[in-house]
């Protein structure tokens, strides 16, 4: 059947495109156009491969990068137990209405009988009233502080013969007395509402004020009457297991190695030795912080290898489809027997598996009820995790965290996952460097390529709209001679 189409070709990969009216078959009865179209479907074959090759690397690199994201969960947890004080977690205990409270970072077990004799507080002196901090209530002379025997001389004049002057040069000096002036309202609104209150910068300082000043009429003296402290320098004292420690303020670091105390108040006293009553101070092992952390490691792993698992079906392995458009379909199979795959499940077995030589009874995980499966994951057994946690706590800890310059576990497992998750040398980043290469290389092929297909289907074209135009003239000429060869036989009939 004869056809006339006009037909466009689009290169797939360039932005160039040829229109043409063709004629199909007019003359032969052929379906040239779809000649031609398969045809050059034949012809385009070397660059539909290329494309599915750009496609097929795409779809590994997003396995790799979903790869990726259950080693860096797995990164994680182990991140969590790398170093000593991560793991060795302990919880403090406090005698019900004891007069301090206490935190723990990475502190020994043990207890301990507390006391507190008294609370440190710096010293304070407060001035008589003055009717305002702003008016020159002071004539001239001169104040003084004396911290030990060093005397600190402040000129007053009209500069700052006010409260809030005086106090800005009082503070001005205060890293040389260790002295600041604030002002109060004591709010009688009176004409002595407004007073000076000095503060020592901690307990163990003490001084004392004195002044000379004199009045605008230069003979009244004025009374300044801050001598007497309204809260005398103290440290803080307390008794532990005896011993008295003392302290410049209420929050004691390293008392305790490890433990931080608050003091809140004073131990009640009582007769006997020691004269107060004493509080109870329990620092235990954290094992259930550990714990929750040792399972996260192990939810983790498991989920790497099922990942790869996901990839062999004829092992269990199962790439979870799900509609759930928050737990994407595992992608295993991409990469099923991928060699760098392999060597990430080899490394992971290899540091779990491997002898951690501290002083402590524990040397492998197996010891704190943590096993491999035949299919490469873990299998915690909480009953044994707990007996291990509860009797050999500090062992446990070495085994994860190390001792000395024996690196644990955790630590191996998290420098060999720092390694390959790398933003520049690690696996992803070097699967992402090759697959941008691959795409760059096809993609400068196919637009190689396609000018050529351009021009083989305008050949392609051209000869056939040739042949039909020479069937054409055939035609024309068959139909002429058998019009002579009719007229022909005619005038013979007619004769």
């Amino acid at each position: 059947m004869s056809t006339i189409s006009s037909t466009t070709s689009t290169a797939s990969t360039s932005s160039t495109s040829s229109s043409a009216t063709t004629f199909s078959g007019l003359a032969t009865g052929l379906d040239t156009d779809s000649i031609v179209t398969k045809l050059m479907k034949i012809e385009r074959m070397p660059i539909t491969r290329l494309e599915a090759k750009k496609t097929a690397e795409a779809d590994r690199l997003a396995a790799y990068a979903q790869f990726k994201g259950t080693i860096d969960t797995l990164k994680s947890a182990v991140s969590a137990m790398s170093l000593t004080s991560q793991v060795k977690s302990t919880s403090v205990s406090v005698s019900t209405g004891a007069p301090f409270t206490a935190t723990s970072t990475n502190a020994s077990s043990g207890s301990y009988t507390i006391a507190v004799k008294q609370l440190a507080q710096v010293q304070k002196n407060i001035s008589n009233g003055f009717s305002s901090q702003t008016d020159a209530v002071f004539g001239t002379g001169t104040f003084t502080l004396t911290n030990g025997t060093k005397n600190t001389v402040i000129s007053v004049d009209s500069t700052n013969n006010s409260l809030s002057g005086l106090a800005a040069a009082i503070n001005a000096q205060s890293t040389t007395t260790g002295v600041k002036a604030t002002i109060i309202n004591d709010g009688t609104n009176s004409a002595t509402a407004y007073h000076m209150v000095f503060t020592g910068a901690d307990a163990s300082t003490t001084f004392s004020v004195a002044s000379t000043l004199i009045a605008d009429d230069g003979t009244t003296p004025i009374t300044f009457a801050a001598a007497v402290p309204v809260q005398t320098a103290q440290q803080a004292k307390i008794l532990v297991d005896g011993t008295e420690i003392v302290s410049n303020n209420n929050t004691l670091s390293g008392t305790i190695s490890g433990v931080t105390l608050n003091l809140n108040g004073v131990s009640e006293a009582v007769t006997g030795t020691p004269p107060y009553k004493t509080s109870l101070l329990e620092i235990k092992p954290d094992t259930s912080a550990l714990k929750e952390k040792l399972t996260t490691f192990v939810t983790s792993y498991n989920k790497v290898m099922n990942w790869i698992l996901s990839g062999y079906p004829e092992f269990k392995g199962s790439a979870t489809t799900t509609t759930d458009t928050t737990t994407p379909d595992l992608l295993g199979s991409v990469l099923r027997g991928d060699a760098s795959i392999n060597s990430v499940k080899n490394g992971l077995q290899s540091v779990l598996s491997s002898v951690t030589k501290t002083s402590g009874s524990l040397s492998v995980l197996s010891q704190l009820g943590i096993t491999t499966n035949l299919d490469g994951t873990l299998t915690q057994n909480n009953t044994k995790l707990d007996a291990a946690l509860q009797n050999n706590f500090d062992s446990a800890v070495s085994l994860l965290a190390g001792e000395g310059s024996v690196d644990g576990a955790m630590k191996k497992m998290n420098y060999y996952l720092l390694n390959i998750t790398n933003g520049s040398t690690g696996m992803y980043a070097n699967k992402k460097k090759s697959y941008d290469q691959t795409v760059a290389r096809i993609n400068d092929q196919v637009l190689n390529m396609e000018p050529r297909m351009v021009k083989k289907e305008a050949t392609l074209r051209a000869q056939y709209t040739a042949m039909e135009k020479l069937v054409s003239g055939l035609n024309a000429q068959s139909t002429f001679l058998t019009q002579q060869m009719d007229m022909l036989s005619s005038m013979i009939k007619g004769k």
